[in-house]
């Protein structure tokens, strides 16, 4: 299994161009559909995602690429926030590089959105 997310995270950076200098490429390895927000060094709002299990997405600062346009270039590193859609926090990523790759589960956090849970729980 562990093999075949590697294989799917390793497609997504090839088809969505790890090579963008302003880049952070996003993959939602959880069970719940999450916000990943993206803020620069100086804290500023870059861009927000909402993302299903297994989604991914790419935010970018170069116009002709993904995401939106920054008038000034953003400061690196970045931080990625995951956040429950009920609001709640599920994880942050802090210190990610330009082009980096960053998922869901390897950020820090409690890694669990509880309104979710009961909803999928029958609950």
């Amino acid at each position: 299994m562990k093999k075949f997310w590697a294989v799917l995270v390793c497609a997504f950076i090839c088809f969505q161009g790890i090579g963008f200098a302003n880049s952070v490429n996003l993959f939602n390895d959880s069970v719940y559909t999450l916000k990943a927000v993206i803020y620069d060094a100086n804290g500023t709002l870059l861009g927000e995602f909402i993302l299903n299990p297994r989604d991914a997405a790419t935010w970018s600062d170069d116009q002709d690429n993904f995401g939106t346009e920054i008038e000034n270039a953003s400061q690196t590193p970045y931080s990625v926030v995951w956040k429950c859609m009920g609001g709640a926090g599920y994880g942050t990523c802090g210190n990610v590089a330009a082009g980096a790759v960053v998922t869901a589960q390897s950020c820090g956090g409690s890694q669990q959105c509880q309104q979710q849970q009961q909803q999928q729980n029958g609950y």
